[in-house]
């Protein structure tokens, strides 16, 4: 059945008269909550000018009742973040002499769905001081938040992890979600683990000591953690663990990275093996072995490197080339132009940004 045209444009009619309905209510609806916040805003600031004169104007029952509710916690928020660039360390104060009110937060945003939770532990990363590894119930409150969590609150919850210090809880937090098989960027990790406040060393240590029960990207984000950190303490357990266990191939290719920063003597012979395959089961390392043996300046190593350049694998080539051109190697040096090997010649040709006479010669004979 064919609708009248008539039919049709007052349907069309009707369709935008709705929809510009709607636009108006939200912007009437937008504005109101807008000012809304703006007044939560100004409470807060009220609250905490009444704190720094010494006669708070709400008492402790008062501020939970306000906090519990999520609109009144990130009014609260973006007054305490002011505040806190205007005088650093006020925050840490205000929850150090607060503690059992953010406890009693802790427990009530726990019946919270993820997106609420992530926001109060948001909070606790920002202006939480650290505790350290005495027991607190405030951390095993944001333990139990990763039972239901999201990508996103999983996230916040370690930031708060990492804020608070404390060694053991970055560890149960880790091995829960490698035991739920949860992937975490292992880039977050690390860069969440350089955070950390408290002994950064101790905690990539506890942390490699219980690689057995780690996921891969937990392993992987541990290693960056651990490449951060000044001094080369993990190398002699990273070389053992990169040359007799079964680890990940993304954990393998992390410890054999870890030795361009750290390049220690010793590590020197292993990766020389790795970079020409003479390791079986790990002949794909010689991509990152390649890269790693640019920090490794000596005649043995450029050798080596020259002979990389013939390796099948493009990426064994040109980080072959790239290893050279850290270590100073230039075109002549190099050798190549005496080699038949076409693949070679063009990688370093072109990390080098250079081009043989040879070639050039010929370009103009073809050109004329």
């Amino acid at each position: 059945m064919r609708l009248p045209v008539r039919a049709v444009i007052y349907f069309y009619i009707f369709i935008c008269v709705i929809l510009l309905l709607f636009n108006l209510l939200y912007i009437v609806r937008s504005g109101s909550v807008k000012r809304q916040q703006q007044r939560k805003i100004r409470h807060w600031e009220k609250y905490l000018d009444s704190i720094a004169e010494g006669t708070p104007v709400w008492d402790t029952s008062e501020l939970f009742r306000r906090l519990k509710n999520i609109q009144e916690l990130m009014a609260f928020y973006a007054v305490m973040e002011s505040q806190e660039q205007e005088q650093p360390g006020e925050a840490a104060a205000f929850f150090r002499e607060n503690h059992s009110i953010a406890l009693e937060l802790a427990r009530e945003y726990g019946g919270r769905d993820a997106m609420e939770q992530a926001f109060f532990a948001y909070v606790i990363a920002a202006f939480h001081p650290a505790i350290g590894d005495r027991q607190s119930p405030l951390l095993e409150c944001l333990l139990n938040y990763l039972e239901n969590s999201t990508v996103y609150s999983r996230e916040n919850i370690l930031n708060a992890l990492y804020a608070l210090g404390s060694i053991q809880s970055v560890e149960h937090a880790f091995l829960f979600m490698s035991q739920r098989g949860w992937y975490h960027d292992p880039r977050l990790l690390s860069d969440g683990l350089n955070r950390f406040q408290g002994g950064k060393e101790a905690l990539a240590n506890r942390l490699w000591n219980c690689r057995g029960q780690l996921a891969e990207c937990f392993q992987v984000g541990t290693i960056r953690f651990a490449d951060a950190l000044s001094g080369d303490s993990f190398a002699e357990a990273f070389l053992r663990a990169l040359e007799t266990e079964e680890l990940p191939t993304e954990t393998r290719f992390t410890l054999v990275r870890y030795f361009r920063r750290h390049a220690v003597p010793y590590a020197k012979p292993a990766l020389l093996r790795l970079l020409k395959g003479e390791t079986d089961g790990k002949r794909e390392l010689a991509i990152a072995a390649a890269a790693s043996l640019a920090s490794y300046p000596d005649e043995m190593v450029r050798q080596a490197l020259k002979e990389a350049l013939h390796n099948p694998n493009w990426y064994v080539r040109q980080n072959a080339a790239r290893a050279l051109k850290v270590l100073g190697v230039t075109w002549e040096e190099s050798g190549i132009k005496n080699s038949t090997d076409r693949y070679a010649a063009e990688m370093l040709e072109y990390i080098l940004g250079v081009q043989p006479a040879v070639e050039k010669e010929g370009e103009v004979l073809t050109a004329v």
